[in-house]
């Protein structure tokens, strides 16, 4: 169903104009999608939703409409279309504050965590004990600084790799071209080694898998903090080698026995940097997002996991948990 039926209108004010019999059919219609949004027809919801809008586009309950199919564009993930919907919805109602939480909800999803924090920042102003706002509000806050750190890191690492390459070498020859893997920061070493002799490689790399080991046992044994320093230890002698994805990976696992979950995210999205096709790493990442009630970002990296490891039970659980999750906190008025 097209989420386009009604016009955008720029003005707070409605039209008067429709007839007692349009605002009653209207809010029939807003009534039948509410009961396909409790049963999780999605698309029926936006077509009811939608026929209200075409009786009624900008009449005393239209924002309801636009906000409320916003919420099944959610469920859809169609997550451009509910930012439209709840900026139409604002233009007729400003201060609706389930309009603005759910801008903050499609930005949120889409990664966009500034324009997440703005709409939710709103939202509280107006609606200041919605738990679910508040809630979203700090994961964004969470998330912008995270993303501003990253940001951050990679400038000053790549003004570090600019420096560091002799003028008569190569991006190639000096191992920092486009053949060579990708370099990573460890949120607990603090960044890669110096330039080291491929026979140096060579032999950190060795003992480096000796801790990996050492780690794997400690799992075994549910001695999760041993494990964290015997992977931290791998990554202090190879933070970016042949390895060096599954190091993260495997102390994302840990940290997420501990419920550290925060770290665990960290270290999952840099395994992935490292290798972008391994499913393991994709899998921590989606459970660390699922415990720290980010839904939508448990679905997506759940989903990639599955492309690389189709058969994974764990996974394929973890996913319809975090659809579930997902459907739930969205739902009409």
């Amino acid at each position: 169903a097209a989420a386009n039926a009604a016009p955008t209108t720029s003005s707070a004010i409605t039209d008067a104009s429709f007839s007692r019999t349009d605002l009653d059919e209207a809010e029939v219609l807003k009534s039948a999608g509410n009961a396909h949004m409790q049963k999780k027809e999605y698309e029926q919801a936006v077509d009811a939703y939608t026929s209200a809008l075409k009786l009624c586009p900008n009449g005393p309950s239209s924002h309801v409409y636009f906000s409320n199919r916003a919420a099944a564009l959610l469920s859809m993930k169609s997550f451009e279309e509910a930012i439209r919907d709840s900026e139409r919805s604002l233009a007729l109602q400003p201060d609706y504050a389930k309009a603005h939480a759910r801008l903050g909800l499609a930005q949120f999803l889409l990664g966009r965590f500034d324009d997440a924090v703005e709409a939710y920042e709103a939202a509280l102003r107006l609606d200041p004990d919605n738990k679910a706002s508040r809630s979203y509000l700090e994961k964004a806050r969470k998330k912008l600084a995270a993303q501003q750190i990253v940001e951050e890191t990679k400038a000053a690492k790549d003004k570090n790799v600019a420096t560091s390459v002799p003028p008569n070498k190569s991006a190639v020859e000096s191992g920092r071209g486009p053949l060579a893997p990708p370099a990573a920061t460890s949120p607990t070493t603090g960044g890669s080694s110096p330039t080291k002799t491929r026979e140096q490689i060579r032999i950190d790399e060795k003992e480096a898998n000796r801790f990996k080991s050492k780690g794997n046992a400690a799992m075994a044994a549910r001695d999760y903090d041993g494990a964290i320093a015997a992977y931290t230890a791998a990554l202090e002698l190879s933070p970016d080698g042949a390895s060096s994805h599954v190091f993260y990976s495997n102390r994302a696992a840990a940290f997420c026995y501990l419920e550290r979950y925060e770290e665990a995210e960290v270290d999952s999205e840099t395994s992935i940097r490292l290798r972008p096709d391994y499913g393991k790493g994709w899998a921590r990442l989606g459970l660390s997002r699922f415990f720290l009630h980010d839904y939508g970002a448990a679905v997506s990296a759940y989903q990639e996991s599955l492309k690389y490891e189709p058969d994974n039970p764990a996974s394929r659980s973890y996913l319809q948990k975090a659809l579930r999750k997902l459907e739930e906190e969205g739902g009409g008025q």
